[in-house]
């Protein structure tokens, strides 16, 4: 399947973020605290979010050709530890794919028969299996939904009126949904509203995986407040990989405070929906 052939292949991928303007200089423990505090704000009135939007792939076929490949998706946040994501064609389901808590699952539903995937969210295989970027707790982080720590990063540093640091394990969820995401971000932030502006994902071993580019920062409507109470989010998402291979995501009308069902969570009742052939459970294989 396209949509998921193109997460597979050399995990490399070239430094395309323009070198750092402005003085280099450590952040500072008030700086880190304003920064935190915005982003876990900003994280807690998306609790409820959802988007349509338009995903557009550049990727290379079996005979190293570039081709482009164009579809519709939905995104949806429940939480700190609650994601999921669809994405159609003509109004037919090519993958949907959630997280809830220590687990995310990918179906796979583009062919006569649906398949099923899921995976512990800690394991390395979410940053390399050829679905890890589709892997929900992944594509939060990569377009800036990722909570910060109360302490600052050792690499916390301030460029011009930016800042830059690296967040090495991501805790998400409380009590017993509490779970690390996998891999390290380096996340580059330009104005804290805004929240990340570009991040750049490695695996445990320090190889980069993907960067994202994230513009187009607007506010979103959100249930309950008022305008200027409104958290901001880029409306555009490019994630880059090598070769010119890329994808971009962009958000249609997002939403966030409204309702969100809890089936889209429920591993379970989505299997029931989607009546997979096959089902491979990871996690025990990991466990063995």
């Amino acid at each position: 399947m396209a949509i998921v052939s193109i997460f597979a292949g050399c995990e490399v991928v070239p430094r395309t973020v323009p070198d750092d303007q402005g003085t280099i200089r450590p952040g500072s423990a008030p700086e880190w605290a304003r920064l935190a505090d915005t982003q876990n704000q900003r994280l807690g009135l998306l609790d409820h979010f959802t988007s349509a939007g338009t995903i557009t792939i550049d990727m290379r076929d079996e005979q190293d050709r570039m081709q482009q490949e164009q579809a519709d998706h939905r995104i949806w946040r429940g939480g700190d530890s609650k994601a999921a994501i669809k994405i159609s064609k003509l109004g037919s389901t090519l993958v949907s794919a959630s997280w809830n808590g220590p687990s995310w699952w990918i179906f796979d539903e583009s062919g006569d028969e649906v398949t099923l995937r899921i995976q512990d969210v800690d394991s390395s295989a979410t940053v390399l299996g050829p679905d890890r970027l589709l892997a929900p707790p992944v594509l939060m982080a990569m377009i800036g939904l990722v909570p910060f720590p109360i302490e600052a990063p050792e690499d916390f540093v301030s460029i011009g009126e930016g800042f830059r640091f690296t967040l090495r394990e991501i805790a998400v969820g409380d009590g017993s949904e509490r779970v690390v995401s996998p891999g390290r971000l380096e996340v580059r932030i330009h104005r804290s509203l805004d929240g990340p502006a570009s991040i750049r994902l490695f695996d445990d071993s320090g190889i980069e995986v993907a960067m994202s580019v994230l513009t187009k920062v607007n506010s979103v409507d959100r249930i309950g407040s008022p305008p200027g109470a409104w958290p901001r989010i880029p409306y555009r998402m490019e994630i880059r990989r090598d070769r010119g291979e890329r994808l971009v995501m962009s958000l249609d009308a997002p939403l966030a405070g409204g309702r969100i069902s809890t089936r889209l969570f429920d591993l379970e009742v989505q299997i029931e929906r989607s009546n997979p052939v096959r089902i491979d459970d990871v996690r025990q294989s990991e466990a063995e």
